[in-house]
């Protein structure tokens, strides 16, 4: 069910108005009793005569028994009432009508005040209503009569009521045909209600919603705008209107709205969310993040502030590390939002402690993890571990946490619960094997990695590519020649698998591994070390001459030229070895 309530017409005012003296004439909307109406005197202002007043209210009398919303309380009943007050019934105002209206139980009062023109024989009647008592007014404009039209002004009046109440029933019918979901009726109510009135803001802003309900979106904008121009600081249609001018793609059109609406009620974080959520949503997570700070300095504990501060610095942090060079450290913009993420995250939690969203929670463990603030991590997920052991989620990130501080066995235990909950979790083997090679364990990484390849977690590629990176970084950088080969002797099973050039890479630096290592084997230069190295070469110079080798040292002029040089330094090296040999063998 729609309600008045929740799309802001409560606050205009006008319904104080229709539930004090408006009855709806026997719709199916609704069925009521007519309002009692207490007729007052019109009052004389200075020292004009009150007879024109006495007469209008008389003729109003009669004309208003006439009405079906409405009856006119008997001047003799409210004469009675006034007098047990020591009250003169004829002289009461407006302001004495509403304390008499509740003796009387009046709920609509009719009231106001003449000006004599002497010389004109006129009286000009101002000031003259229609109030539910303590509730709105409906005022009706000043107008000249002459002395003998007290009929005519009663009619008048009568008239201006009954076209007003015409009005107000239609927008009374408006308002809960809609809130019936009655849109058919609904509608025409209301656009009835608006050409009576072109500038009633309540009937146009229902209109506006009903258009949306009924998926007319540009109308429903249209209309609202429409409400905009006529009331610039109604705080719902501004809010409504952001809504409307996302919905239609116009993000340009909905932030202006929501900044508006900022500028009215800068304490709305509903409204300073949203306008965040959009900035976000075009592609802007610091100016989202900046957006929300501002509501934070009014209201520093807002829970849902706080988080949503967290999570926009986070994206913005993301977005600085992607635009640094892949593989570059943590740079100075990309830690600075990352900090702000963690005080937002750590401001929420000391609120809500565990009863945070495992959403955020998850994301304050990532802040930790990326500022290398790793005690720390360890010391909130073992808080959460008794919250949130059920989540997969959080023993992959758990593991991630305690591999990156250095204790692999207990992140492969952590990855051990993780399987036990969803065997199928994504990169469970694979990264298994990755952090075993990162350890220096390969034999221990090699049968997971290829379980990895089997499950497809990993491509041949990727594997080869594993392989080759930590080999390259624990073996060639630090000119560890065996565990180079070791390495890339893992990788070579898979050469079938991928393309020429990667598998050529890998033989490429395979080769120069075992290189070094005949090298060092034949430095003695004795029989025994030619007979031990001599196999060795011949098994470079077999690499070295392999296709997929030369089509690898084709991508580089470097690897080219290396290729060539490691090439006749082998064949050199095999000669000497073949020689020593020879010695070797005519000295026995």
């Amino acid at each position: 069910m729609r309600s008045w309530y929740r799309i802001g017409i409560a606050g205009l005012g006008t319904l104080a108005l229709l539930s004090g003296f408006l009855v709806p004439q026997r719709s199916s909307a609704q069925v009521g009793e007519a309002h009692r109406l207490m007729i007052l005197n019109l009052q004389p202002t200075g020292e004009g005569s009150d007879r024109f007043g006495r007469d209008v209210a008389r003729e109003l009398r009669r004309l208003i028994s006439q009405f079906p919303t409405h009856d006119a309380i008997e001047e003799r009943e409210v004469r009675d009432v006034a007098r047990q007050y020591d009250v003169d019934e004829r002289r009461l105002d407006c302001v004495g009508g509403q304390q008499m209206a509740r003796f009387v139980e009046a709920q609509v009062i009719f009231c106001g005040f003449t000006t004599e023109n002497r010389p004109d024989e006129t009286f000009t009647t101002t000031g003259v209503q229609f109030a539910a008592p303590g509730g709105t007014a409906f005022a009706i404009e000043d107008r000249t009569w002459g002395r003998r039209d007290a009929r005519a002004a009663a009619t008048f009046f009568s008239e201006q009521l009954a076209a007003f109440t015409e009005q107000q029933n239609r927008l009374t019918w408006c308002g809960q045909y809609y809130e019936a979901e009655d849109y058919a009726n609904a509608e025409e109510n209301c656009r009835i209600a608006l050409q009576l009135d072109p500038e009633n803001i309540t009937a146009r802003y229902v209109l506006s919603h009903l258009l949306a309900d009924t998926d007319r979106l540009q109308e429903a904008y249209d209309e609202v705008l429409r409400v905009l121009e006529l009331d610039g600081l109604h705080e719902s249609a501004l809010n409504f209107a952001g809504y409307l001018a996302a919905q239609l793609g116009d993000r340009t059109a909905a932030s202006a709205h929501y900044e508006e609406l900022l500028e009215l009620d800068p304490h709305n974080a509903a409204v300073r969310m949203q306008v965040a959520y959009d900035l976000g949503e075009a592609g802007y997570p610091a100016d989202a993040m900046e957006k929300i700070k501002a509501g934070l300095e009014l209201a520093p504990e807002n829970l849902d502030l706080l988080e949503r501060f967290a999570a926009y610095a986070m994206a913005a942090a993301r977005d600085a590390m992607e635009a640094a060079e892949p593989g570059a450290p943590l740079s100075l913009e990309a830690g600075e939002y990352y900090s702000e993420a963690l005080d937002g995250y750590r401001r929420a939690y000391e609120i809500k402690g565990m009863e945070m969203e495992w959403s955020h929670l998850r994301n304050m463990l990532a802040t930790l993890n990326q500022l290398e603030q790793l005690d720390e991590a360890i010391a909130l997920a073992e808080e959460i571990k008794q919250t949130h052991g059920q989540e997969p989620q959080f023993w992959s990130d758990y593991a991630n946490i305690l591999n990156k501080s250095g204790d692999v066995n207990d992140a492969l235990e952590k990855l051990d619960m993780l399987a036990s909950l969803d065997a199928d979790y994504e990169n469970i083997k694979a990264r298994r094997g990755a952090w075993l090679l990162e350890a220096g364990r390969a034999e221990e990484a090699g049968p997971y990695l290829e379980q990895a390849l089997e499950a497809g977690e990993r491509t041949p590629s990727q594997l080869v590519n594993t392989f080759f990176n930590h080999g390259y970084q624990q073996g060639l950088q630090t000119q560890n020649w065996d565990y180079l080969a070791e390495i890339l002797a893992m990788a070579r099973p898979y050469a079938d698998m991928v393309d020429e050039v990667l598998s050529g890479r890998t033989d490429f630096f395979y080769g120069y591994a075992l290189l070094r290592q005949a090298q060092i084997l034949e430095e003695p230069g004795t029989l025994e070390s030619a007979q031990l190295s001599l196999p060795k070469f011949q098994q470079v110079q077999r690499i070295f001459n392999q296709s997929n080798v030369a089509a690898f040292a084709e991508t580089g002029e470097n690897f080219k030229a290396n290729l060539a040089d490691w090439l006749g330094a082998t064949e050199q090296f095999i000669l000497r070895q073949e020689r020593l040999i020879e010695r070797g063998r005519q000295s026995r």
